[in-house]
């Protein structure tokens, strides 16, 4: 199949050049209600993703356009040769500025070997589900119910400059809700976890977490109206406030005027009092389902220092952005790693604060700076005791606190995330349940 793909593009004389991105799953899923597994099923995918691009000048401006669609194994020669030519028809009516494919290139280096690859799926699948279950032993609440996926990927990036690039990664997802009851109804948490191998500790771990901050859910009152407070974002949330810093660099928002960003210049301003920004994309982070020795374009891809105290160093993204910048290419990478702060969580407690770990929705607004969330689940502590609470929301703008603002020396590893564990912020604005 994959030879028939490329004797097609390659004699195609509507196109000036093309990529093919071949993908292989095995997986293996399991689905379950409380403790009792409901479904197992096992598949296998095999197909073709084909990107042509084609060239052409209007007013003496020349473009690149390019369109993509997915083969199947099962296509005979006149249906791929159909695609194909309809691809070409797509492509010039997409008027990009021109720029260059990648070249092969040598890759430093490969992710760390999934300790997955030493046995087949079934093998792990049911030490996966033990973990799952390990901690799920309280007469009052437990998991109500999850979905368990294990996937062995291999792909393979080939295009018409020569590249020819492969690897195998693992993806193993495990979705699962939380369940205890509350003073009038039954309360749910959702959590959405990814690894790429086999941790039974921290799976467990994970897990009983989550049955904790369930418990606590249950038993939240409503969160005092206080109108502006000292803020600790722990777990999660974190993740998202700080895609605000990647972003910003990005090379696709500088050149689509969604980021002012500078190179040489501090992200955070000139009178930093708080912790500085040191943020590393990393391709070969170890447990991470996006680690991988080459991105979607086959492009090599290494360590990128995008901020170091704060002062901006480098923007990233694909050959195409990169290119419009007239900056070096970093590749698509999506592991990010950032430095813990001078402070621990517990010299961050020590004054009254809100710590809120989970939310209906938060989100950051990378364009602005704004962010927000409906409260789920967090803690108020007034300087006496501390109480579990839940409802009402926060809101702010990251440009009006990040001169002030503390990453906590711990930190947490999700999937692809290397980051604090907490970020403490004063002056947000809290509207109370009752509001």
């Amino acid at each position: 199949m994959l030879g028939k793909i490329k004797k097609r593009l390659s004699t195609c004389q509507e196109i000036a050049g093309f990529r093919i991105i071949e993908h292989k799953v095995e997986a293996g899923e399991l689905f379950f209600v409380k403790k009792e597994l409901d479904m197992n099923r096992v598949k296998a995918v095999h197909h073709f993703t084909v990107t042509v691009y084609k060239d052409f000048s209007e007013h003496n401006i020349k473009y690149r356009g390019s369109a993509t669609a997915n083969l199947h194994p099962t296509m005979n020669e006149e249906e791929i040769k159909q695609v194909i030519a309809d691809l070409a028809f797509a492509a010039g009516f997409v008027k990009n500025q021109y720029y260059p494919l990648p070249q092969p290139a040598a890759t430093d280096g490969q992710p760390p070997l999934s300790n997955f690859a030493s046995h087949p799926i079934s093998h792990w699948l049911p030490k996966i589900t033990e973990a799952v279950f390990k901690n799920d032993i309280q007469s009052q609440g437990g998991l109500n119910s999850c979905e368990l996926f294990l996937d062995k990927v291999y792909t393979r990036v080939i295009n018409s400059e020569g590249i020819d690039s492969s690897f195998e990664g693992y993806k193993g997802q495990l979705e699962f809700i939380t369940a205890c009851q509350g003073k009038s109804e039954e309360i749910e948490l959702y959590k959405n976890l990814l690894f790429a191998g086999y941790d039974a500790q921290a799976i467990a771990g994970e897990v009983a977490e989550m049955l904790a901050l369930c418990k606590e859910r249950a038993c939240a009152c409503p969160t005092p109206a206080v109108k502006k407070h000292t803020v600790l974002l722990t777990g999660e949330p974190v993740e998202e406030f700080l895609q605000y810093y990647t972003a910003k660099a990005s090379a696709h928002s500088v050149y689509n005027k969604l980021s002012e960003a500078k190179l040489g210049e501090n992200i955070q301003g000139l009178n930093v009092k708080g912790d500085l920004i040191n943020l590393l994309l990393d391709p070969t982070l170890e447990n991470s389902t996006d680690s991988a020795p080459f991105d979607e374009d086959g492009f090599p891809l290494k360590p990128a220092v995008l901020y170091e105290n704060g002062i901006l160093k480098k923007y990233w993204g694909d050959v195409r952005h990169c290119h419009y910048l007239n900056v070096e290419p970093t590749g698509m990478i999506h592991n990010i790693v950032v430095q813990g702060g001078k402070k621990s969580i517990t010299a961050m407690k020590q004054a009254p604060y809100f710590e809120l770990v989970a939310f209906s929705d938060f989100q950051m607004d990378s364009l602005t700076g704004d962010f927000a969330g409906e409260i789920r689940l967090g803690w108020y502590f007034d300087g006496t005791k501390t109480i579990p609470v839940t409802g009402g929301s926060i809101s702010g703008n990251i440009k009006e606190m990040q001169e002030e603002m503390y990453l906590s020396s711990e930190l947490q590893k999700n999937n692809n995330y290397l980051i604090p564990r907490t970020i403490q912020l004063f002056n947000v604005a809290i509207a109370g349940a009752g509001n």
